[in-house]
């Protein structure tokens, strides 16, 4: 399976090569050599914004099962975290947080518990203003990126995934087949307890409304800097839309991000962006520079800070999964 992976998030890198050889790589270099420092560090400074409320809201959920936690571990987490999923495909190695905050206060289950929660409050998220992205393009540009009814199943099936894993009865009985046939006998047990403690941190964590409504409102306002951030990345280069329309276009790129056929959405981002800066005029040497821009500074540079950060505070797996 990891080999099938592995061989899909190759498809990017094929998309990737296959514009580079379609494009004028003398103006798309030329593009790049005039890019304006000052609004490059402007979206730096947007980003940084980003990061910390995104990492405030990871706080408010992980507060629930571990109350001393801080907002500066929280950062440092998060950097480590994105350090990782930037080398794998749908950003599965943010779960590498767990370990900045399993101790023998919190548990392996418990701490599994606050990377889910964080991630399904992303994905809701998501999901939704994606939708108002896409919508927005089909009435302002006539275009369908994916239909209606393609969107409304979708969140539909966010919605009874999120059931399903907040209904302990129903994914207990979804999840024991696979119990029965794949965990050996001998750590049975102990893969029940994990169960027990994730699902204890999930409906910790659940049960606090107020904890519950602050991190999704976090969530909600954390949205609003990559906005900024991808205007002002934009300007970096000489591409004036206007901010609003990155209100429509950064939840697409941030839908693509999901797609296990890229890493840090190499290949399927290019091919997004020429189509949708076509609508504005923008040429195809701008969208990639654009987005070649959005890869380094999005997450090349976070992703070299997480490493720098992992090496500073490096952690290791807990001796319960060795």
């Amino acid at each position: 399976m990891k080999s099938g992976i592995k061989i899909l998030s190759l498809i990017g890198i094929a998309l990737f090569v296959i514009i580079l050889s379609r494009i004028n790589l003398g103006a798309l270099i030329d593009i790049l050599s005039h890019t304006n420092v000052v609004f490059l560090l402007l979206a730096l400074l947007v980003n940084c914004v980003a990061i910390v409320l995104k990492s405030l809201k990871w706080k408010i959920i992980v507060n629930s099962v571990k109350p001393e936690f801080t907002l500066a571990e929280s950062v440092k987490a998060f950097f480590v975290g994105f350090s990782f999923s930037t080398i794998t495909p749908a950003k599965m190695g943010d779960f590498v947080k767990v370990l900045y905050i399993n101790d023998e206060k919190c548990s392996l289950g418990k701490s599994i518990s606050t990377v889910v929660i964080d991630r399904l409050i992303d994905i809701i998220l998501l999901f939704s203003i994606a939708f108002i992205g896409i919508y927005g393009f089909s009435v302002f540009y006539n275009i369908e990126i994916l239909s209606i009814s393609t969107i409304l199943l979708i969140i539909a099936g966010v919605i009874a995934a999120t059931y399903v894993v907040l209904h302990r009865p129903l994914l207990s009985s979804l999840l024991r087949p696979f119990f029965n046939i794949f965990v050996p006998k001998h750590l049975k047990d102990k893969v029940t307890l994990y169960y027990d403690d994730f699902f204890e941190g999930l409906f910790t964590f659940y049960h606090d409304r107020l904890r519950f409504i602050s991190s999704v409102s976090v969530g909600i306002i954390s949205w609003i800097p990559p906005f900024v951030y991808g205007y002002l990345l934009a300007l970096s280069i000489g591409i004036d839309t206007g901010v609003l329309f990155f209100v429509l276009v950064i939840p697409v790129l941030s839908l693509l991000d999901l797609l296990p056929i890229s890493v840090s959405g190499i290949g399927t981002r290019d091919v997004a962006l020429i189509f949708l800066f076509a609508l504005k005029g923008i040429s195809p040497e701008q969208a990639v520079a654009f987005s070649l821009l959005y890869l380094f500074m999005s997450y090349w540079l976070i992703a070299l800070i997480g490493a720098v950060v992992y090496f500073r505070y490096p952690v290791t797996l807990p001796e319960e999964m060795n």
